[in-house]
């Protein structure tokens, strides 16, 4: 099976439809209560289906595959004892165990707040109740050498969205600025609106410059051959799987990251480990990648990360004071708005979840009737705390629920991140990393470029 996209398991498969219309892509199709299908062609790997997924094997049924056949087939520990549902995504697991059995391998993890505090979930707890410490603890003892916070890269891509927002305004470039952390929302626009490409943002995603820094700075830093690196991005969305295998994102022979892992996936590893989570002693972070304050919740929230570019783009035009940054409903679901002051310019901005919210903007962009500055599209329905690797919520009456309580998690009032780009750690990597000034489109470690993807229609 190909890297970062869905499968329906044809004998698990009832047909029930509830697939199809969360699909922004419309890459579901199949008769009601036949086995349904996944075009790979125009699956964009968010998840969604995963997600709603309900068709199970059962003890009461017995079919062709046996289940130790079908563990072995999604490369899944085979102590699993949780229900194998008809959907589902490409597992890393296989590999990541391999590469910790291998004494010449170093294997790095880096994890963001939104799979620390949902991972709880699958084991019974609320969101957010289990401090990160374990989590980096939990990693430690089944075999990562390093685990790292997810702060330092997000500080990093909002400070190179930051100075593109800003040259942008002030040479009369084409606006708006569409972020580029969604690996799900950006091959979206590349193969179904592929004249809108030149409006992504040119910026990797923050856990591509993750990757970047540990085969790079941090591999540097300990003495190792970025060779001997193996590298393990884990995080809330399943699209990330198919941006990590995308051929842009590598330098000198070796992708960013080797492997990734959904928060559903650490969770497995963690109960086949035999690991108490509830009782382990956490441990901190590790430094080389330290972490940066104001930062760790940046792509957690609906509008966290517009949020964190306008303040940061605020701090670049060296204007006085925090910025108001505040933003509000309106009357299409998904879509939040802002206005704010960026020296002489009014800008204003928008948080987008679900990818079909999006179309009529890019409609207005298309026609000239834009009003965006900024952007921020993300592909699940409340953001990345609802992404397609997270802990299922089978009941739809109690999606919003859970979803907003893990939202509520992470919804932190940013103080500081105007001056994010000055931060001693920033400042040090594109001194010692990169040799380039932030912003510099010329630095193919922290910038990359799309490409149209053309599809059957």
């Amino acid at each position: 099976m190909t890297e970062g996209f869905s499968r329906i398991d044809q004998e698990l498969c009832t047909g029930c439809g509830n697939c199809i219309s969360p699909c922004p892509a419309d890459a579901i199709t199949g008769e009601r209560h036949k086995p349904h299908t996944i075009s790979e062609e125009r699956c964009v790997g968010c998840g969604r289906c995963v997600q709603v997924c309900s068709a199970y094997d059962t003890v009461f049924e017995e079919h062709a595959t046996t289940r130790a056949a079908r563990l072995e087939q999604r490369a899944l520990p085979s102590s699993l004892a949780e229900p194998l549902f008809a959907t589902y995504d490409h597992c890393f697991i296989s590999a990541v165990n391999k590469a910790l059995a291998d004494p010449k391998r170093f294997v790095l993890a880096q994890c963001g707040p939104a799979v620390c505090s949902a991972v709880a979930e699958d084991f019974g707890l609320p969101a957010g109740s289990v401090p990160p410490g374990r989590i980096v603890a939990a990693l430690k003892k089944i075999g990562f050498r390093k685990v790292y916070d997810f702060s330092l890269p997000a500080a990093l891509a909002v400070t190179e969205e930051a100075h593109e927002l800003v040259h942008r305004l002030q040479s009369g470039g084409i606006l708006p600025i569409i972020n580029s952390s969604c690996p799900a929302a950006v091959k979206f626009i590349e193969q179904f609106h592929p004249e809108l490409i030149h409006y992504l943002a040119g910026c990797k995603s923050p856990h591509m410059v993750a990757g970047v820094l540990l085969k790079s700075f941090v591999a540097k830093t300990m003495n190792l051959d970025a060779a001997h690196v193996y590298s393990v991005s884990i995080g809330p969305c399943t699209s990330r799987k198919f941006e990590a295998g995308r051929p842009e994102m590598s330098a000198g022979g070796f992708q960013h990251v080797d492997a990734v892992l959904t928060t559903r996936e650490l969770a497995y590893m963690i109960k086949d480990s035999g690991i108490d989570l509830v009782n382990i002693a956490g441990q901190p972070y590790d430094s080389e990648l330290p972490v940066i304050p104001e930062t760790e919740d940046s792509y957690c929230d609906p509008g966290g990360v517009s949020e964190s570019v306008l303040r940061a783009s605020g701090g670049l035009l060296q204007q006085s004071g925090s910025l108001d940054v505040k933003f509000a409903d309106t009357e299409s679901e998904g879509v939040r708005t802002a206005s704010v002051q960026l020296g002489e310019f009014k800008v204003k901005a928008v948080a987008i979840t679900g990818l079909t919210a999006a179309v009529p903007f890019f409609d207005a962009i298309k026609e000239g009737k834009n009003e965006i500055a900024f952007m921020e599209l993300l592909a699940c329905p409340m953001g990345c705390v609802s992404g397609g690797g997270q802990p299922k919520v089978l009941l739809p009456q109690e999606k919003t629920a859970v979803y907003t309580s893990r939202a509520g998690v992470h919804s932190v009032v940013a103080k500081n991140r105007e001056g994010i780009a000055q931060n001693p750690a920033v400042q040090r990597i594109y001194k010692e990393c990169f040799a380039k000034t932030p912003g510099d489109k010329s630095n193919r470690a922290l910038q990359t470029q799309y490409q149209e993807r053309k599809i059957g229609i």
